[in-house]
């Protein structure tokens, strides 16, 4: 089962939303990278960031509990989960160089079919609603299904803890058909 980073997305000026990907990468040459990888997902519109502040570990190579464990050569990368703490460590010998084990791990956790700009825009605006890769009009008839509703989460966009007008503009400035 995919398991989503755990993800800020705020509402800020124009419309555009920015998504915050808390994720604790282990060392300068690990963090630098993440940041690379996601810049290639930034844009003006949808800004992304990494908040180092929380969310899984990543790390190069097994710790902990998984230090001594081998990893299959085919494998990019694995999660493990320990108590209240999730990690997610990189093959140091696996099939892909750093750069591009980053950003397969990554479009894993964030649900991300390619990686670009456009499927993270459709991804983390928080209009997919389905979580399928695109907006759409499947995503609309469940934001709909909740228009008028308090208390759901499922097409509240703006985070006000109800499903209105607010949040049908802001899912027509997402959708492009």
């Amino acid at each position: 089962m995919r398991r989503a980073l755990t993800l800020a997305c705020a509402l800020v000026l124009g419309g555009a939303h920015a998504a915050t990907v808390k994720l604790r990468p282990q060392g300068a040459e690990l963090t630098k990278a993440v940041q690379d990888a996601l810049a290639v997902l930034n844009t003006k519109e949808n800004p992304v960031t990494l908040d180092t502040s929380g969310g899984p570990v990543l790390v190069v190579g097994g710790s902990g509990a998984t230090a001594g464990v081998a990893f299959n050569p085919d494998v990019v990368a694995r999660t493990v989960g320990t108590g209240n703490e999730r990690r997610i460590e990189l093959n140091p010998q696996g099939p892909l160089p750093l750069a591009q084990a980053i950003r397969s791990a990554l479009a894993d956790e964030l649900g991300l079919k390619e990686w670009t700009p456009a499927a993270a825009r459709a991804r983390l605006s928080g209009a997919d609603l389905n979580g399928d890769g695109a907006i759409d009009l499947t995503d609309l008839a469940l934001l709909m299904n909740n228009y008028g509703k308090s208390g759901v989460t499922v097409g509240d966009l703006n985070q006000d803890r109800k499903v209105d007008d607010a949040d049908v503009r802001l899912f027509g400035a997402q959708y492009k058909p």
